[in-house]
């Protein structure tokens, strides 16, 4: 499968009325779709609109074999130009928001096809105009894919795809309050069954996420502010199978909450496995396969969502979000389990609950991973550090399949604590390393410029807890204290811009869940 990435897509418009969602996320599997709009403008309408996928002609590229969206030359007849529209639900427009979807036509086609994504700003507007030249609202063309008609697949736009291929388009120059659907427009001159164009397409695992709803520097933001929150578990229960408390402090406030979840065998995570801005609180109980499961205590609802995934000896502190649908995805790492064998990363989307099972093998025994988005996308990348005689060499494969060089940064025996360090969007590499007694932390500016260093904490008692603590988009070093004396276990966080936090938090045996993405 390939990735198109077309970004920096400069649209001004109008505001209008407030959207229904901010986020979307859909897998096709029952078509037609609640809250989808579609209508044949061709003339004549032929004997199909958009219709459920089919399996013979080509599988989906996610989920159930069917579970796509599919157009054809029977869209018209005889030989006439075809435009029959796919329109999204009412999304609120935001500067930096993605609109992602994965298409493809057949193998060897001969019959070139053609498909654009419009843009309309007119609110809930499904206002398309008439007949096969009308575009109504939608006035904004995003991608004109294959619009020459030329066949033999290939890369958008200048050709239709023949392998499921992934297309992200960014929008920018929005106002503010804006509103609006984008909607794909199957549109295919002297096209039907008797023309020289168009045969059969696809679209699959449509996504929008807005840039407030990608998580990218605040993890364990439990309030959805863009913060990271002074969090601690507790065994209230005592005992290895004793009862967890969660503890947390909304940063910048006076608000601490305090939740039951969990036991004391289980491993503390976060990451935001539902629909809105908040992270959940989660753990992942170990066990045999199908018994091994995330339980997570949605923020929406504070409900349960229980997804068996992995077994005992997987590392589950890789959660992340890998389909770049705005929600963190239920994933592991498996370590090869002796010398020479090869690691396997495995991962199901949040969005598609007992869904099949994504894997990437990349490391081997010995390796460590070091998860995070190395190039920007808004999808998780595939990352291990691998001692190299007493040196650490990064290994990254980035999620669209590529691979960057190799890069040595740090010592063998260094911790991995992965963040945005500069704000640019992209993971940095990063790793902490006592000296002296100190806590060093050392980072390489993924946006460019000089290798940083700053000590930070004292290396034989104090948890990493790196985050953004100040909401600037920035990762912070920071670490958690225990102590024994009240009152006195802190957080101590060295501001991005220097300045520096200290927040009594906790006590002596608690565990700060933070330290979770630390390897």
């Amino acid at each position: 499968m390939l990735a198109i990435a077309v970004l920096g897509l400069t649209l001004f418009f109008g505001a209008s009325a407030n959207a229904q969602v901010s986020t979307l996320s859909e897998g096709f599997a029952v078509v037609p779709v609640p809250g989808w709009t579609t209508q044949n403008n061709s003339v004549p309408v032929g004997t199909t609109g958009w219709f459920q996928g089919n399996p013979a002609v080509f599988p989906a590229q996610a989920g159930p074999t069917n579970s796509y969206i599919a157009a054809n030359f029977n869209s018209t007849t005889g030989a006439n130009t075809i435009s029959n529209w796919l329109i999204t639900p009412h999304v609120n427009l935001v500067n930096g928001a993605q609109f992602k979807f994965w298409t493809r036509t057949g193998t060897a086609n001969p019959f070139p096809d053609r498909l654009q994504v419009r843009l309309s700003t007119a609110g809930a507007s499904t206002n398309v105009g008439t007949g096969n030249t009308g575009i109504g609202d939608f006035t904004n063309l995003l991608i004109d894919i294959n619009p020459t008609y030329n066949t033999g697949g290939g890369s958008p736009p200048a050709n239709y795809p023949e392998v499921w291929t992934e297309v992200t388009l960014t929008v920018s120059g929005v106002a503010p309050g804006a509103t609006g659907r984008f909607a794909f427009r199957y549109f295919v001159e002297d096209g039907g069954p008797a023309g020289d164009n168009s045969n059969y397409i696809g679209v699959d695992t449509v996504s929008y996420t807005t840039a407030a709803s990608i998580p990218a520097n605040g993890p364990v933001d439990l309030n959805g502010d863009g913060k990271t929150d002074y969090t601690v578990v507790r065994n209230i229960g005592g005992g290895v199978n004793g009862q967890i408390r969660w503890f947390s402090n909304y940063a910048g406030t006076n608000t601490t909450i305090a939740k039951d979840w969990g036991l004391a065998g289980d491993f503390f995570i976060s990451g935001n496995w539902d629909t809105d801005t908040s992270d959940d609180i989660a753990i992942w109980r170990p066990g045999a396969a199908t018994v091994a499961a995330f339980y997570i205590l949605r923020s929406t609802n504070f409900t349960a969502l229980v997804e068996p995934f992995g077994q005992t000896g997987d590392d589950p502190s890789v959660v992340a979000d890998y389909t770049g649908d705005g929600r963190t995805d239920f994933a592991v790492y498996r370590r090869g389990a002796s010398a020479g064998l090869g690691s396997t990363w495995f991962y199901r989307s949040a969005a598609t609950l007992g869904g099949p099972v994504v894997f990437t093998r990349w490391g081997q025994f010995g390796d460590f991973p070091a998860p995070g988005d190395y190039d920007g996308n808004g999808s998780s990348d595939f990352a291990i550090q691998r001692p190299n005689g007493g040196a650490g060499d990064f290994y990254i494969r980035l999620s669209t399949g590529g691979i960057l060089p190799i890069q040595r940064f740090g010592l063998s025996t260094d911790f991995i604590v992965p963040g945005d360090y500069d704000g640019d969007g992209k993971t940095d590499l990063s790793v902490t390393r006592g000296i002296g007694g100190q806590l060093v932390w050392f980072s390489r500016p993924s946006g460019g410029g000089a290798d940083q260093q700053v000590a930070w904490g004292t290396s034989a008692t104090d948890f990493q807890t790196q985050g953004d603590y100040d909401g600037d988009g920035k990762t912070d070093q920071a670490v958690w204290r225990s102590s024994t004396t009240a009152g006195a276990s802190a957080f101590y966080v060295r501001g991005s811009a220097g300045t520096t936090l200290i927040v009594p938090f906790g006590q002596s045996m608690d565990y700060p869940v933070a330290n979770f993405n630390t390897h």
